[in-house]
């Protein structure tokens, strides 16, 4: 099973990161974690550039502490939108699974739609969203 996990750095993103650990174990898995950049038009800043190697390290950290071998983990930071870009690399990567957190917002932030929301609406691979409050351990 090939998961991609993206990830922005947030608890919403770690609690889903635990979660495709969980699911990852059970299966032959290969992991691929991706950070995106928004693209602004300029070229990518070093901060930027140490900023996703941090997001992404922490990812990995969860996944090893999980259980999963660090060589069956891909790393990936790419530039651009981030829903768009997550949706061309699960088909270019051939993934069968994306999870994803949420925060869970209301109100303004759902008429404006999140980057989980565009992911569900134009994905072709199947999406697990992974709610707010879910804990992990009840897998």
């Amino acid at each position: 099973m090939r998961i991609l996990i993206p990830t922005d750095g947030s608890t919403y993103s770690q609690n889903a990161a635990r979660v495709a650990a969980k699911l990852a174990l059970d299966h032959d898995y290969r992991l691929i974690i991706l950070h995106v950049i928004p693209d602004k038009g300029f070229s990518r800043k070093k901060w930027q550039n140490e900023g996703a190697e941090k997001v992404i390290g922490t990812i990995e950290d969860i996944l090893v502490e999980a259980g999963c071998d660090k060589n069956r983990i891909e790393h990936l930071t790419e530039d651009g939108n981030a829903a768009e870009k997550i949706v061309e690399v699960a088909k270019e990567k051939n993934v069968d699974r994306i999870i994803i957190g949420t925060q869970g917002k209301s109100g303004l932030k759902t008429l404006l739609g999140s980057v989980t929301e565009k992911v569900l609406q134009i994905s072709d691979v199947l999406v697990l969203v992974v709610p707010p409050n879910y804990k992990a351990d009840n897998i």
